[in-house]
Order: C-alpha cells, then structure tokens, then sequence
C-alpha cells in the first residue's frame, strides 16, 4: 500500500457520519435563523434536514443566513401556501450530493463522499398530521415506497412522520389505531430498521405541562445502511424555538472508552489538514512489527488529533450551554 492510499485508509476508519432532522415550525423569522446558525455551528452535523420550514421560491440567501459556510449546498421541497416544506443541507465539501426524487411529501437526495468511498440515499419526510384524511397518510407511503425502489445501498428515512407506532409513543394513548398498524406495515414491507430512541420518550410535546406529548418524528434506515456502520445511534437534543426537539443520528466506528475518540467530518475542511496529518505520521519513530507499528502510530495520531481539536475549537460545552440558554429565551418570548 502506498503512502497516500494508507492515509486515505485511516481517514476511513476513522469516519463517522452524523445527520440531524428537526421539524423547524417555519423559517421566516430572521431572529429564529440566527439562533439555529448558532447550534449548527455547535452540532456540526454532515447532514441537515429540516421540515415545516413554510418556504417557497429561491432560498439561496436564508440557507446561507442557517449555515455560515459558503461551500453549503441544499435540496428543497417547497411549502405548499403556508404548510410544509423540507430543506435538506450539507457541505459540499464534504459530500456530493445531488436531488434525485422530489414528491409531495418527501425529498430524496444521492450523498457521495468527497474523501471517502460511500454513498448514500436519504429521504426527508413531512406527513400530514393525523386529524387529516387517511387516503393523503396512505399517499405517503406510497410515495415512499415507490422512492425506495428505485434505489439500492446504504439508505436513511428520516423526517416528521406526524404518526406513531405504538400506543406508548402517544401520551395517554391505550389502543392500536389503523394508521399505527399502517406506519408499521410500511415499515417492514421497506424492509427498514427503527433503531431505539435515546433520550426524551417524546418528539413533539404542547401545552404548560406537556399534556400532549408523542413521538413524530424518527430516523429509519435500511440494512445496507446498518451493516455499513459498527455504531448507530438516534437520539433527541434539546427541544428549543419548535414543539418539536431535534433529533441527531450518530453512526460510525468508535472506540468505547470514558473518552472516546470521535472523528469529526469538519476536520477535513480545515485547510492543511492532510497535510498535518501526514507530518505526525511521518513524525513517529516506532519501531517493531508491521501491525504493532500501525497500532502504535494510530494511537499517537489519536491523541494528536484530540490535542489539535480541543485548541483549535475551545471548550464546545460551553459555547453550546450558552446558546442553548439563548434559545431557552427566545422560546419563552
């Protein structure tokens, strides 16, 4: 293996891919904008996608206003009057990504790394809410089901599906209904994981004291997708600005220890990154076998990498609790 191929190889081992979905509640309000820049910037997520974002016509202005990265590229399925709306971000960069399926319900994109060799699908879902008629609810999984067949590989699903599975997903909900059994019957007729929601039982909560509360929104994902990644986790994050909190997918190959070590995709967006990481390399004199040699200098370039992060980006926590304490105000306004 040549010397440029062996940094390619580390490069992938050591990759994650983390996507966010959040149902926004629109994205008309310049003050709202600021704020989410302001998590973005904290998440660093490859993927973004929004839903309710009530946006129509040419964006280019307030995608830029979300995400401070002139190299962002987007997908949109506009609102329909002041209803819906989808809006899927990422750093192109990083990925290639082109629109490949624009629905009345959904939006499906083609993601090809940039320095790595993967590629995927991902679908950006908004469904009716379940006081509309049955026969729109049944034309999204229709209209899913047919964007399912037309691709294969790693793929994810992911979006404000306005439905649960089971009865526990709703609060002060006791029974099955049809639209459940439904959900559920497209679910495994796709062939689709739901992996475990870690975190807040609840997506979407209303009212002082959360008396109406379910899980709306979730990532699917399919078995190629599963088998690509030793790691997969779907979580919640604070629920700020929306009735609807974040949702983070976080897969990868890590290693589980008190302080493990996470590849950052912005990484590579760093100018010279490449570059610096080839002067450690070459930097450690180890001596031994061929896999202790590797083993050893993975382990240095490790700890390099957590000492160049940690200065380069400063104390994340903090930076996070204070913009989370922002968004806390301005969702009690």
């Amino acid at each position: 293996m040549d010397q440029e191929a062996g940094e390619d190889a580390i490069l992938i081992v050591l990759m994650k891919i983390n996507i966010v979905s959040w149902n926004v509640r629109g994205l008309n309000d310049a003050r709202k904008r600021q704020l989410i820049k302001s998590l973005l910037h904290t998440w660093k997520a490859d993927v973004y996608c929004f839903q309710e974002t009530k946006l129509q016509g040419d964006i280019r202005n307030i995608v830029r206003e979300l995400w401070a990265n002139r190299w962002v590229k987007y997908a949109q399925l506009e609102a329909s009057g002041t209803r819906g709306g989808i809006l899927i971000l990422w750093d192109g960069r990083v990925w290639e990504g082109e629109i490949c399926e624009v629905g009345a319900y959904c939006i499906t994109c083609k993601f090809m790394g940039k320095t790595m060799d993967f590629s995927w699908h991902m679908s950006g879902v908004y469904a009716p809410n379940d006081r509309e008629e049955r026969e729109e609810r049944e034309e999204v999984w229709w209209e899913l089901a047919s964007v399912r067949g037309l691709f294969s590989g790693p793929s994810v699903v992911g979006g404000d599906f306005n439905i649960v599975r089971f009865p526990s997903e709703k609060r002060n909900c006791t029974r099955f209904n049809k639209a459940m059994l439904d959900f559920s019957d497209f679910i495994e007729d796709m062939e689709l994981a739901d992996p475990q929601l870690v975190g807040d039982n609840f997506t979407w909560k209303r009212g002082e004291r959360h008396d109406s509360a379910a899980r709306l929104d979730r990532f699917l994902i399919s078995e190629e997708w599963e088998t690509s990644f030793r790691n997969i986790k779907q979580s919640t994050m604070h629920r700020v600005i929306s009735d609807h909190c974040p949702l983070i997918l976080e897969c990868g190959n890590w290693e589980k220890s008190n302080s493990y070590f996470k590849f950052e995709n912005w990484w590579l967006q760093t100018e010279n990154f490449k570059e610096m990481v080839k002067n450690w390399w070459d930097s450690f004199n180890v001596r031994g076998r061929p896999d202790f040699i590797l083993a050893s200098k993975l382990r240095y370039l490790k700890d390099k990498l957590k000492e160049w992060s940690k200065t380069r980006q400063g104390n994340l926590g903090l930076q996070k609790q204070s913009i989370l304490n922002q968004l806390a105000e301005f969702d009690g306004i």
